[in-house]
């Protein structure tokens, strides 16, 4: 019986992919790929291009990125209802690439929703970026009773205040549309130097900031940028 695979491709170095990874993308018969713009390269593709075997069906599917929830809607029922007549009527192994893991921040999980009640679901985990980040700068993420926080900076202001006053350890994604404010805030409950900031985590032309006053910071990061807090190891980056 075939079946939907959403796989996760790590943060963007290929040899982040786990094992199973590479194995499921040798056996499907089509592979969705998520397209943020009309006609653009694909990053989740680019990372897993290596392991592809000749044949495989490639179907690069725009995502649309605003917010638009109509279009958004019509965007995810269209493409589910392809999958779901690949797997149930053509009895196609249907993949689904995303960067990262599959359950973060994902538009895997509106796909995997729509199509959980009409067939098998498999979903392959990936490497975080948020992971991947603390152990390439041995920056602890979470230790003893702490909890780890995960936070998207688009969340309400007053929220995002109370996490970075209470909580010690703290992963903060999406920082790249209010990253000015962001690094405000972090000032004002003195956590710079607590904190680390990466760019295109484990990709071509990763950046590692350890300074957040730095000037211009804003116009260096890019869109994949993530923050570590840990109030523990204030010292870690000097």
């Amino acid at each position: 019986m075939a079946k939907f695979y959403g796989i996760g491709t790590g943060p963007g170095d290929s040899s982040l992919l786990t094992i199973k990874a590479v194995e499921t993308l040798k056996k499907i018969d089509i592979l969705f790929t998520p397209e943020p713009k009309k006609g653009g390269e694909s990053l989740a593709l680019s990372i897993v291009k290596e392991y592809l075997p000749d044949g495989l069906e490639i179907r690069q599917r725009h995502f649309p990125m605003n917010f638009n929830g109509e279009e958004k809607l019509k965007a995810w029922e269209k493409i589910a209802l392809e999958i779901e007549k690949e797997i149930n009527i053509n009895n196609k192994d249907v993949g689904f690439i995303t960067l990262g893991d599959p359950m973060i921040y994902s538009t895997y999980v509106y796909i995997m929703e729509r199509l959980s009640e009409d067939v098998e679901v498999v979903t392959i985990p990936g490497i975080s970026s948020f992971s991947n980040i603390a152990s390439s700068n041995n920056f602890p993420l979470v230790m003893d009773t702490d909890a780890l926080v995960v936070a998207p900076c688009t969340m309400d202001e007053e929220k995002l205040d109370n996490i970075l006053q209470n909580y010690n350890c703290i992963v903060l994604m999406k920082v790249y549309r209010n990253f000015v404010d962001i690094i405000n805030k972090l000032e004002k409950y003195g956590l710079i130097e607590s904190s680390i900031l990466v760019s295109n985590s484990s990709q071509e032309g990763e950046k590692i900031y350890k300074n957040l006053k730095e000037a211009g910071l804003e116009d260096k990061i890019s869109y994949f940028s993530t923050i570590l807090i840990n109030k523990s190891y204030k010292n870690l980056n000097k």
